[in-house]
């Protein structure tokens, strides 16, 4: 009969055996894994990566684990496997190079001559003499120097330059002859008077002067010309010039003046008469007296003078009016 002790110390003896046994296969199991993992480091760097909301860890041991042993056991010594061939070749491709938009340079370009044009214009210049061809913005840049080089010739010159003028000979009919015209810029004094411009040609190439004048006053631009003791500026249309002058019978004629009287075949509306070219000594002055009844007034006796003086020498043949 079988005693109780011996079968206790039986049980445990098999017991130890099974765990020296289980233990040698776990060691084993963990040596496999950890010499797949060390040599197949390359592929496990390379697997892609999982989704960022996912444990990727179990899944890269797994990979690594189940690989290891065919890449061992198919490469063969001192052979690089031919998943590892792949990664490497890969790796050598050039980066690819990030487009450019051609745009950017013309805004770049834009943005330098904004900031410092001077600068800009000199530097654009050095590069066009050192290599004409290189850039294909040349033929840009160079129309807009053009342009540059040209503005400033048409604000410099003087506003009153009788050959800015010089158009308004065509109403002549007839030559010498005056004409009394507007401003393009439109000028008033500070009486709120337009400041209109009579020009004298000689012919119709050339201009001898051009001066202020007025007509009316600055509360009458807007009246009747045609009808008299309106103190309206004189009407459109062409007139004709007395040869000699007169003296006046007011103080603000300012002395004398040379008459003037509509042509044949004027407006049938006209009703003003005594109608001429003098000085307006209350030109600009406090004296409620600025301007002129209907008659052409000279903004200083000096001007009066030029005009007086050209019509006694060359006998102008008319005076044409176009200021509405």
């Amino acid at each position: 009969m079988v005693s109780v002790d011996w079968i206790a110390s039986s049980k445990y003896e098999y017991m130890s055996q099974f765990l020296i046994t289980t233990g040698v296969i776990g060691w084993s199991a963990i040596a496999l894994a950890l010499s797949g993992c060390s040599s197949n480091s390359s592929s496990a760097s390379t697997t892609p990566a999982a989704h960022p909301s996912q444990n990727t860890a179990p899944a890269s041991i797994a990979v690594v684990a189940q690989t290891a042993p065919i890449l061992a056991s198919s490469a063969p010594p001192g052979s690089i496997p031919a998943a590892t061939k792949t990664i490497v070749t890969s790796s050598q491709n050039p980066v690819p190079v990030p487009y450019v938009n051609p745009l950017n340079s013309i805004v770049l370009l834009a943005q330098q001559q904004n900031s410092d044009p001077a600068k800009f214009t000199q530097t654009t210049q050095l590069k066009r003499s050192a290599s004409p061809n290189s850039n294909p913005l040349n033929s840009i840049v160079e129309n807009r120097d053009r342009h540059q080089l040209k503005q400033p010739d048409n604000i410099s010159a003087h506003p009153q330059s009788p050959n800015r003028y010089k158009s308004t000979s065509s109403i002549c009919k007839a030559f010498p002859c005056l004409v009394l015209s507007q401003a393009p810029s439109h000028p008033q004094n500070r009486f709120n008077n337009p400041i209109y411009k009579l020009t004298a040609y000689r012919d119709k190439k050339s201009s001898a002067f051009q001066l202020d004048a007025v007509t009316g006053r600055g509360f009458t631009q807007t009246r009747n010309r045609y009808q008299s003791q309106t103190e309206a500026p004189l009407p459109d249309g062409s007139y004709s010039i007395a040869s000699r002058v007169v003296i006046g019978t007011i103080a603000e004629v300012g002395g004398t003046m040379v008459p003037i009287f509509p042509k044949a075949g004027f407006d049938r509306r006209m009703g003003r008469t005594t109608l001429g070219i003098h000085w307006d000594p209350s030109f600009n002055k406090d004296k409620k007296e600025d301007g002129t009844s209907g008659c052409i007034g000279l903004t200083s006796k000096k001007n009066y003078h030029r005009v007086r003086d050209f019509v006694l020498k060359y006998r102008p043949r008319s005076l044409e009016v176009q200021i509405e």
